[in-house]
């Protein structure tokens, strides 16, 4: 059963409720909706009075059939008088925008229905339909779990109409009649057409006035064009399906990514940030950006040693991330919750590569009670300000701990932020309160001294792009897919040496003890690498998270094809004398002597930050393991991580399950200031 969270999602049963008693629109139907049997398309047809327009549009586009055939929708049902609506406004934003300097093509040149085109029919039908079961209950968050059949998420939020009633906002078109259950799904009926932005993420900054500073640098450092793509019309795979491949841990997988987009995130300061800096125009933000990075000497805004390029590109990621998964809190599916597998005063920390070839650290901070309820940018906890928490700033004058603004907050905000749009095309667009700049000092110093923690399934941005990472199982034909082979060619964060390398994502589930639920795994004779984080310049100690079966491999490992030490056999319990794992209760110091054992021979117990529902704590399971890889020197420029099978009696069933990578700073580990407790973490 999936869990339910988020104040407001509990205020969406009381917002529909509600709807009944001020609708803008209201539907005289003579008897709720309690009918067995009856399909989606049977519900539309019996109230073909209210929806006789999307019937024909759905006909049209190829979609009503779907919608009697066995499955599990959700629908949004837009009235005759929506569509109408939607007609005239479409056809009347393009025919204004004829006589200006860019023309708006929205793709419908006519306010008659019968004059749309076959395409656009498809488009705004499968725009409609999410080929998932979601109540008004399972609505939380920013978006809706699952995307549209246009492989869209649609955003939502809540509101109130003009009789103070509340309301539940999709796309901009309120649920005016919700819940109608059906044979194969759901039904909501809608004031409006859903209408998604067909622009890309630099096309649709340019309407939202509000970041009108941001948006100019993004144009003159040419950034913009960086962030056109989105699909990957080369990819071929989006129909393949098996032959099945079974691991030795009877996991099954024959599916392939249906889908090879591209994503991009733009983390925006409206220009209030901007004026209260005292930066007015882009001149003044060019000398701001002179003192951030004095050693970006090219005064070519498109160089990537311009100052200005490099304060943009540090405000950009090469995926494209929803507000709500920007860290691993609250995700849940049938099958896994985070909130179960991870302790709930866990502090939630991702790290993304960004444009400018550095890191940034987003956190919600659990275990700190002034920030625990915020998304924050580059968060250090000893960095402080009483009188205003959002205005920290490190030795140097660099602002953290910056907050990254709830989407459902600005849309309710219609008179600062008109026409703000979270979801363009391709991209996310997220706004922030301070200034984002990177400083070195002050990331080596405060956000990244710590141990920093990354899933490895993070490491690859096309997982975010396509909405594979913490994804819910798949299912294809008869076979249950436990999670996706991935092609050689998905990722340009991922090389492979060896053609005949299989290599996997595995969905999360609340049964593995995994950091945030899921895993990679490697089978057959593999060899591949992941490009590494692009941490600051240092020495580091780097380390692999798995969880230890006799149906795993042995495998080699290196950093920058360089030879980390003797193969792993990762089929050893942490038990065994070979690493000497002791649970904490049976020793007389609470593990301490026993951790110093255990990394003597280069092996640490598993945090103590997240667990399984049927396993304790990771630290407290002796199959949970951290295997230390190496100790190095990691300077600019990229490095890679390498994995080999040298397991000479493998049979192709053994799993290389790998699921999460520390590379954490020497210096850090020396600290004696750091409790115990803390290092454990």
């Amino acid at each position: 059963m999936l869990r339910r969270y988020v104040n407001k999602s509990i205020l969406a049963v009381l917002f529909v409720g509600l709807m009944f008693m001020g609708c803008v629109e209201p539907i005289d139907y003579h008897n709720r909706y309690t009918f067995i049997g009856e399909t989606t398309a049977d519900y539309l047809e019996e109230h073909e009075e209210t929806f006789s327009s999307f019937l024909y549009i759905l006909k049209r586009g190829g979609v009503l059939s779907l919608l009697k055939a066995y499955g599990t929708y959700t629908c949004f049902a837009p009235t005759n008088e929506a569509v109408s609506r939607f007609l005239v406004e479409q056809d009347s934003i393009w025919r204004s925008s004829l006589e200006a300097e860019r023309v708006i093509w929205t793709g419908i040149t006519s306010p008659l229905l019968e004059e749309l085109s076959d395409s656009m029919c498809e488009v705004i039908s499968k725009t409609h339909i999410i080929p998932h079961t979601y109540l008004t209950l399972d609505m939380g968050g920013d978006v809706i779990p699952s995307k549209n059949l246009n492989n869209r998420f649609l955003t939502m939020t809540y509101g109130t109409n003009d009789k103070g009633n509340g309301i539940l906002i999709i796309n901009g078109a309120t649920i005016i009649l919700g819940d109608q259950n059906v044979e194969n799904g759901v039904v909501h009926v809608v004031n409006g057409v859903l209408s998604p932005s067909s622009n890309t993420l630099p096309a649709e900054l340019e309407h939202m006035p509000f970041f009108s500073l941001f948006y100019e640098a993004l144009l003159r450092t040419g950034l913009d064009l960086k962030m056109q793509n989105y699909e990957d019309y080369g990819y071929d795979d989006a129909e393949k399906t098996g032959p099945p491949w079974y691991s030795g841990g009877g996991a099954t997988f024959n599916c392939y990514p249906a889908t090879h987009y591209y994503g991009y995130t733009a983390f925006v300061e409206p220009d209030e940030v901007y004026f209260r800096a005292g930066i007015y125009n882009l001149d003044d933000l060019f000398e701001r950006c002179r003192e951030w990075y004095p050693t970006a000497t090219d005064e070519d805004f498109t160089s990537e040693n311009n100052a200005l390029n490099k304060f943009v590109s540090y405000h950009l990621l090469e995926r494209k991330q929803l507000y709500t998964r920007l860290v691993c809190y609250k995700i849940f599916n049938a099958i896994y919750d985070s909130e179960e597998n991870m302790l709930s005063n866990c502090d939630r920390i991702s790290y993304y590569e960004t444009m400018q070839g550095t890191l940034l650290m987003v956190a919600r901070p659990l275990s700190n009670i002034t920030y625990k309820q915020y998304l924050l940018l580059n968060y250090s906890d000893d960095i402080t300000n009483k009188k205003d928490i959002f205005c920290c700033l490190s030795p140097r004058g660099i602002p953290v701990n910056i907050c990254v603004s709830d989407p459902q907050d600005i849309l309710a905000d219609k008179q600062n932020y008109p026409n703000y749009t979270q979801e363009t095309l391709n991209g996310s667009i997220l706004m922030i309160n301070n200034l984002l700049v990177y400083d070195e000092d002050t990331m080596v110093g405060h956000v990244l001294n710590r141990l920093m923690r990354f899933n490895f399934a993070s490491l690859v941005p096309e997982f975010a792009s396509n909405d594979i990472l913490w994804h819910e199982r798949y299912t294809s034909g008869l076979l249950r897919s436990d999670g996706l082979i991935i092609p050689h060619d998905y990722s340009k964060n991922v090389k492979f040496y060896d053609e005949e390398s299989r290599f996997y994502y595995v969905n999360p589930d609340h049964t593995y003890c995994n950091f945030e639920g899921d895993e990679m795994q490697g089978q057959g004779p593999f060899d591949f690498a992941y490009k590494l984080p692009p941490v600051p310049p240092g020495t580091y100690e780097i380390r692999l998270g798995y969880t230890a079966y006799n149906y795993r491999n042995i495998i080699q490992m290196y950093v920058d094809d360089e030879i980390t030490g003797i193969p792993v056999d990762l089929r050893i319990l942490a038990n065994d004398p070979r690493i000497g794992w002791v649970n904490d209760d049976e020793t007389e110091d609470n593990g301490t002597s026993n951790d110093k054992a255990m990394k003597n021979r280069g092996y640490l117990k598993g945090p103590t930050t997240f667990k399984s529902t049927t396993r304790p704590i990771a630290r407290n399971y002796e199959n949970s393991i951290r295997k230390v890889i190496t100790t190095k020197y990691l300077g600019k420029g990229e490095h890679w991580l390498r994995f080999k099978n040298v397991n000479e009696q493998d049979d192709g069933t053994g799993m290389f399950m790998h699921d999460y990578l520390e590379i954490v700073p020497v210096g850090w580990m020396r600290r004696e200031d750091i409790s115990e407790s803390e290092k454990r973490k």
